[in-house]
């Protein structure tokens, strides 16, 4: 099943009471509606900056056409916001239990920008307010191209805006871009339904108190969940805490229903955290009195990426690098008969995590038992949880970020990107001047990085068609280790660019001890003009496979030692010149370090030699 079809399954069931103007997480008596919202439907409250953003940008759009905003969008306290397919950055922005717009990031244009909808659009025609145009036809569809002479009465933006446009009895009506010659391309088009606004305002607290009976609700079924689970495996019990709002509402119940005594939290500062991040949570861990375990990558992001590159949605090393490998190493040490791991995963965060079971076993940590309190919890429960326990999140969201784990992490929008600049500027300059850098050397277009293509080894068709590239046009620059090889006979060459380590036959030598299969093969080895030359008994490429991996772990290795989490001997670990060392004595060659190097698993991955991963 796709991933659109599961969202919309699972969608989240958020609701308006039309007589108090409020949103609600659940239906009530009286007047209540169910809005209709993009699956997945995980609305969010606009706070803070995000709010500020959002009306400053809708207010350009009106100024801009000589009108101002309050005339067809009040203003309210409460707006929702449900982020939405779009080749970025887009939420749809709900008050007065309607879709009244599109708040989104123009990728091509690098800005915010405003496309009304619905209610909105009607509106503004029929107050002739905004950018808007009325027309002789009887119909409107989508990819509808309305030329001047269809055009009654009008008011056309000079450059690149959204227009609302209605046929000719307002029955259709829809949203468009101008086109060349006044013309107008209609984007999306639908038939007239009841709009209104409605009255009131509430605050979010007037919501919370809202919220009581049914929060408190939730509280008893997620507490009493942990205890059930607990009970059960009789385990270390460990909340793993992000800093985000989902992991801070987990160890919040987790305490509430174990008390600071059998629970511990774990932190795993990937060394790419947002310094508020990094201090809101020691700040949290001391404020709520429990022991905080910390699994620090270190450096390991930007070692990994001097031979890597930069990750990619589609080549995400980062991952095992900064996250999976100091995790298993910690739990490994501190935990080795199990733990009970609870997270704040929730079910509306993607299709995946829609299929998890709420209770499953760590396929990296197979005597860790991991479980989330708030499987069914949607964004809108967590917040008015939040506000009504007073607890305090991390200050990053109040500041517009959404995303809070690695600042320049490949999955996020550039919109986002935009959000967090505007606080942590700094460290984007000096990514930037990594990622221009890394383009010229590797002779790729500066659009790579402006427009953000470097998030993939295979930018989507719709990233290039917004900012009117082609793939031919677009040239990706080689990721991983900076290794190749060939045949001279019996001899397998390698050219080594960039190593981590100096090549030297008694490395390679140590690292072909964890495979038979390779070793076996292997007649010699020397270095000769900065080639690496292995003289074989003939190799297939299953074997083939085998000694390239060898070779990267041997002279790329970041120490990452995510293959010593692995070594069920211990016989991996690092050496005092850098990269690893294996044990003669303990190694008993079963293979299993071959198969878990991130480096060597990326890097092939990215040569296309087998398409796993």
């Amino acid at each position: 099943m796709e991933s659109a079809s599961i969202l919309k399954k699972v969608s989240a069931r958020v609701y308006w009471d039309l007589r108090l103007n409020a949103p609600l997480a659940y239906s009530r008596d009286g007047l209540t509606a169910r809005l209709r919202l993009t699956p997945p439907g995980d609305a969010y409250p606009a706070v803070g900056r995000l709010y500020r953003l959002v009306w400053d940008t809708i207010d350009s759009y009106f100024t801009k056409a000589g009108s101002r905003a309050e005339e067809v969008i009040p203003r309210r306290k409460a707006m929702l916001a449900n982020k939405v397919m779009y080749p970025d950055f887009a939420v749809e922005l709900v008050t007065d239990a309607q879709v009244v717009g599109h708040f989104i990031y123009d990728i091509r244009g690098r800005a915010w920008r405003f496309r009304p909808l619905y209610g909105t659009v009607l509106r503004m025609v029929e107050s002739e307010v905004g950018f808007y145009a009325k027309t002789r036809l009887d119909k409107l569809a989508r990819g509808y191209v309305v030329k001047q002479s269809h055009l009654e009465k009008f008011v056309l933006p000079r450059e690149d805006e959204y227009v609302a446009v209605a046929s000719r009895n307002m029955s259709y009506l829809g949203v468009g871009v101008v086109l060349r010659n006044g013309r107008i391309y209609v984007l999306k088009s639908w038939l007239r339904k009841p709009y209104s606004l409605l009255e009131g305002d509430p605050s979010w607290w007037d919501i919370v108190r809202l919220h009581d009976r049914y929060l408190s609700e939730k509280e008893r079924e997620a507490t009493s969940f942990i205890r059930e689970v607990y009970e059960k495996y009789k385990l270390p019990v460990v909340v793993s805490f992000s800093g985000g709002k989902d992991s801070l509402v987990t160890l919040y119940l987790a305490l509430k229903a174990l008390g600071p005594e059998r629970v511990k939290v774990l932190f795993n500062n990937t060394g790419l955290e947002f310094p508020e991040t990094v201090e809101y949570v020691y700040r949290v861990c001391e404020r709520m009195g429990v022991e905080l375990i910390v699994a620090d990558a270190g450096d390991a992001f930007w070692r990994g990426v001097s031979v890597m590159g930069p990750p990619a949605r589609d080549l995400r090393w980062c991952c095992k690098v900064t996250k999976f490998a100091p995790i298993a190493r910690v739990l490994r040490r501190l935990f080795p008969g199990g733990a009970l791991s609870l997270v704040g995963q929730r079910r509306y965060e993607s299709a995946q995590r829609a299929l998890s079971p709420r209770v499953w076993r760590n396929a990296w940590l197979p005597n860790v038992v991991a479980a989330t309190p708030i499987q069914d919890w949607s964004a809108l429960d967590v917040w008015l949880y939040i506000f009504r326990e007073r607890l305090l999140p991390n200050p990053l969201y109040y500041l517009g970020l959404d995303r809070l784990g690695c600042w320049l992490c490949p999955a996020t929008e550039m919109g986002e990107f935009e959000l967090a600049k505007a606080v942590h500027g700094s460290l984007y300059s000096k990514w930037s001047e990594y990622l221009f850098e890394y383009a010229r050397e590797n002779s790729v277009s500066e659009s790579w990085v402006r427009y953000g293509l470097w998030r993939w080894v295979r930018p989507p068709k719709d990233i290039l068609n917004t900012i009117d590239l082609k793939e031919q046009d677009v040239l990706n620059p080689v990721r991983g280790a900076r290794v190749t090889w060939h045949y001279e006979g019996n001899k397998l060459v390698f050219e080594l660019e960039k190593t981590m380590m100096k090549p030297e036959s008694t490395r390679l030598r140590n690292i072909l001890l964890t495979s038979k299969k390779a070793d076996a093969h292997i007649e010699g080895i020397r270095v000769e003009e900065g080639q690496l030359v292995l003289e074989t008994r003939g190799v297939s490429p299953e074997v083939e496979k085998e000694v390239v991996r060898a070779v990267i772990r041997a002279f790329y290795c970041v120490g990452c030692l995510e293959c010593a989490n692995w070594c069920p001997t211990g016989a991996i670990s690092l050496g005092s010149e850098g990269g690893i060392v294996i044990d003669e004595g303990r190694c008993i060659r079963c293979g299993t370090c071959q198969q878990k190097c991130p480096i060597a698993e990326y890097t092939l991955k990215f040569q296309g030699f087998f398409t796993s991963g």
